[in-house]
């Protein structure tokens, strides 16, 4: 079993990252500003409070961990640095080649295969989430410009339905994958893909 560090852990996504990995038997360090929103308490769990877009503030933190996961995400559509400052502090607290895996967006590309609504249907979503994608986009160019074992999961349209089972993914983010993605089914692919070589410093895009 692995040692997993889950920043943001009390965010929608987090806590199911949290559950499903206390579930496979990993041991599980949550990072957030309010730890004490997790609910219960388990032998494998240490909730540390800390504002990781503090300079400093995850420095030793992080060492000792066979994963570290971002579920980092912003509120509103308005300007933000939440994921390009959160992932500098995270890069910076981390050993060279540790494991990292961010969560964005797969509206920062679109599939070559992609059809003409999709790909009108992009356009405006990119005019919409413009801030929200800019800083995602620095987020990704961050980790790209690290020496760490990082992957960027991009899922689409996040929902709170029940996991599928059967996710969609795309190495790369080459091809199409569903309009879709239930916090479960992404909580799941992050957890699948700690040992797989095939995601090393690439994008995978996700759906249910």
């Amino acid at each position: 079993m692995a040692s997993i560090a889950v920043i943001g852990a009390t965010g929608r996504t987090g806590r199911i990252i949290v559950d499903q990995a206390l579930a496979l038997g990993h041991r599980v360090t949550a990072i957030a500003r309010r730890p004490g929103a997790l609910s219960g308490v388990h032998p494998r769990l240490t909730p540390v409070g800390t504002d990781v877009q503090t300079p400093g503030s995850l420095h030793g933190m992080l060492d000792d961990h066979d994963l570290v996961v971002s579920a980092l995400g912003a509120t509103g559509r308005g300007p933000t640095t939440v994921y390009s400052a959160g992932t500098g502090e995270i890069v910076a607290a981390m050993k060279p080649s540790g494991r990292l895996i961010v969560i964005s967006s797969a509206g920062l590309g679109t599939p070559a295969d992609a059809g003409a609504a999709t790909r009108l249907l992009a356009r405006g979503l990119h005019r919409l989430m413009r801030h929200t994608y800019a800083d995602m986009t620095r987020m990704e160019e961050l980790l790209a410009d690290s020496d760490l074992t990082w992957t960027a999961v991009r899922p689409t349209r996040l929902t709170d339905r029940p996991a599928g089972g059967r996710p969609r993914t795309s190495i790369g983010a080459t091809g199409r994958v569903g309009t879709q993605t239930s916090r479960a089914d992404l909580a799941a692919v992050i957890l699948d893909l700690i040992d797989d070589p095939r995601t090393h410093r690439t994008v995978v895009a996700v759906s249910s």
